[in-house]
């Protein structure tokens, strides 16, 4: 075959030319066409079966070469850059685990926290239930042992002020709070 037939050959059918590879052993290929006006690229998986794999996003070509392959990129990537994105990506995989780390042990650590402080509520609450005594007769003289005379002053006003048939709201200061389910009611917007 003559020089003047191998380059009428390689004008009529160009060949692919080899670019680069990248770090597990693709290859990829640019082949020239004229009528298109860019190159077509495309890569050559090491192992024929990885094709489902990439297609299927269990495996994941790199970004640089990703970028090359859809003509975002001009140039195609060095294996320095390669390398030091991969060097990257391990530094990124390590500081993710360190901090998936750290939350784990503080939401642990606040999951007991909130535990002990329920126990030490759910504990008052029981003391407090027992404590509690039966009769105003008794509720006075604990307000009159337990509390200062100011305090003792304030609500005797505050009894003597409350009107007639309605509960005194000091009574209940000395008795532990009553939890009782609330939940909120929807509201209509306006037409």
């Amino acid at each position: 075959m003559s020089f003047l037939s191998k380059v009428w050959a390689a004008i009529r059918a160009p060949r692919a030319r080899f670019v680069g590879h990248d770090l597990v052993g693709n290859k990829f290929y640019e082949l020239p066409t004229p009528e298109l006006g860019r190159p077509k690229r495309s890569v050559v998986y090491r192992n024929p079966d990885d094709v489902w794999d990439y297609v299927g996003g269990n495996k994941r070509l790199a970004i640089q070469w990703s970028s090359w392959l859809a003509h975002t990129r001009p140039n195609a990537p060095t294996l320095e850059e390669l390398q030091a994105d991969a060097e990257r990506m391990v530094r990124v995989r390590f500081n993710a685990a360190q901090i998936e780390a750290r939350d784990r042990e503080e939401s642990e650590r606040l999951r007991r926290i909130r535990s002990e402080t329920h126990a030490q509520l759910i504990g008052a609450q029981s003391r407090v239930a027992q404590a509690e005594p039966a009769g105003p007769a008794e509720t006075a003289a604990s307000d009159a042992t337990t509390h200062s005379p100011e305090r003792r002053a304030s609500q005797k006003s505050a009894a003597a002020d409350a009107p007639e048939g309605k509960p005194n709201p000091w009574q209940a200061a000395g008795k532990a709070p009553e939890t009782e389910a609330w939940t909120p009611q929807l509201r209509r917007r306006g037409n």
